[in-house]
């Protein structure tokens, strides 16, 4: 059998997290003392996350069900979004958004839940249109040779707010990837078929998931992760043979564009060879999704610990109130080692949308530029947010010690907050007052250029995403989208 944890910890584990994450790039040793009082997991808790314990055979033990067992890179399941609890606390979007996080880069058939049939890739056409690509089953060879062969969505360009791109400090492109789970794939072929009406929202609860489940069924799609409720991720990656340790990330095999570098100031996808595989290094993911009572859906981002430095923050900790100050000291991806903020955060290139050329910005150089956080946590750098800061520290400390102790890759990641409505009611502006959690949330690899916190420059998720309608927050979703199957005589197409 292989290792598990059976450690017998609480909240207070968050005293002993300077054994995890030892690089340079690790968090200061003082968030050890902060106060977990507001979001701590247990090894109870966090154990129920994991997949049931298995015989070697892959058979359940003594043929029942089993308590989950923390294991090396072991299976987490899915958040149940549907029994999502009506009566929560911000800690609950927390640990539901860390859970999701967890399950899709659990290990799966030689690579990751990400890069299994129960989730597909997304490209869009030239009308603008996603197309729903599926992950291959069956084994991991097949899978990885489909991967290098297929379209992927994986570019160099589409941050939040621009074409402006991002170029790592050894040397790699940042590609995105954007991704659907089954669920949000046959929600969105049903209503585009028409099936469901177009003002259907995202499913939160059992009778609004059912006839989703149901039309699957009746194409011969078994959504097992149908409690998962409609998932949409967009995922940040670099060349992992430019990372310092690629066993420190996450990783999978994807085609990306192949880039000639014709000049200082621009680069050209190769006529002869436009694509070219590579095997990728996970720096950034946003993960999103409706829970029960929230069609909003709750907005997620988590990154790599080596990205970049945090700005100045507050947090409380056991003997009160105290600043972290900025230090972009150590081995970082996107920041020089003693890097400074000032001349940080200026685009240095980006993506033409028509024919994929990466062209410098006016008197620059395609080269990489420091980045930093500007509102860790996804608030902004002030006292005001030292309770919520507090909260994502203390539930990524747990987490990532109890992972670190198992040598766990995914110890590598941290959350960097959520936000949705108090209310469950759609953001009509970034500004709305039902909003909760990391305000000014914004991915150092996603939102890099567009994270002041002033202004229109960051009003974090909803800034770009707010809307009149729940599945109108979500740029992926359309009626217009290509359906999974053919639409029947009888609905709209």
């Amino acid at each position: 059998m292989k290792p598990v944890l059976t450690l017998c910890l609480c909240g207070a584990i968050t005293l002993f997290a300077s054994n995890i994450n030892t690089s340079a790039a690790a968090e200061p040793a003082s968030l050890r003392y902060v106060d977990g009082s507001g979001c701590s997991i247990s090894p109870t808790e966090f154990s129920t996350w994991f997949a049931p314990a298995t015989l070697e055979s892959g058979t359940s033990v003594s043929g029942t069900p089993q308590p989950g067992i923390p294991e090396k890179n072991g299976l987490v399941t899915f958040a149940d979004s549907v029994g999502f609890p009506s009566n929560n606390s911000k800690c609950d979007f927390y640990k539901w958004a860390q859970q999701m996080f967890l399950w899709i880069v659990s290990p799966d058939a030689g690579s990751i839940v990400l890069d299994s049939p129960t989730f597909y890739d997304v490209n869009f056409n030239s009308s603008g249109n996603a197309v729903y690509l599926a992950n291959p089953p069956g084994s991991s060879n097949n899978s990885f040779a489909l991967r290098g062969t297929k379209r992927e969505n994986f570019q160099p360009g589409g941050q939040a707010g621009g074409n402006d791109t991002l170029l790592s400090l050894q040397g790699s492109l940042v590609y995105f990837g954007v991704h659907a789970n089954d669920v949000y794939a046959w929600f969105n072929t049903a209503v585009s078929n028409g099936v469901l009406a177009d003002t259907t929202p995202f499913p939160t609860t059992q009778d609004e998931l059912n006839p989703i489940v149901q039309y699957a069924a009746s194409q011969g799609a078994v959504l097992s992760d149908a409690n998962a409720l409609t998932l949409e991720l967009k995922t940040a990656w670099v060349d992992a043979a430019t990372v310092t340790d690629p066993g420190d990330y996450v990783t999978i095999q994807a085609a990306v564009p192949n880039y000639v570098k014709t000049s200082d100031t621009l680069w050209t996808i190769s006529s002869s060879a436009p694509t070219i595989n590579k095997t990728l290094a996970l720096v950034g993911m946003h993960v999103v999704g409706p829970v029960k009572g929230h069609p909003e859906m709750v907005w997620a981002s988590f990154e790599h610990h080596n990205n970049a430095p945090d700005n100045t923050f507050y947090f409380n900790t056991i003997f009160g109130q105290v600043p972290v100050p900025f230090d972009s000291s150590g081995d970082w991806n996107f920041m020089s080692n003693g890097g400074t903020q000032s001349g940080a955060l200026i685009a240095q290139m980006t993506v033409d949308g028509s024919s994929g050329d990466i062209t410098a910005t006016s008197g620059n150089a395609i080269r990489a530029n420091d980045v930093y956080r500007v509102n860790p946590w996804g608030n902004a750098p002030t006292k005001a947010s030292a309770a919520n800061n507090s909260e994502l520290i203390s539930l990524n400390l747990d987490i990532g010690l109890m992972l670190g102790l198992l040598d766990d890759v995914r110890a590598n990641y941290f959350q960097l907050g959520a936000v949705w409505t108090s209310n469950g009611t759609i953001p009509s502006s970034p500004g709305d007052a039902a909003l909760v959690g990391s305000l000014l949330l914004a991915n150092s690899t996603m939102e890099t250029y567009h994270q002041q916190g002033t202004g229109d420059e960051n009003q974090g998720c909803f800034g770009c995403h707010n809307a009149t309608t729940s599945t109108g927050t979500s740029h992926l979703f359309s009626i217009s989208n290509v359906p999974l199957v053919p639409a029947a005589a009888n609905t709209r197409r």
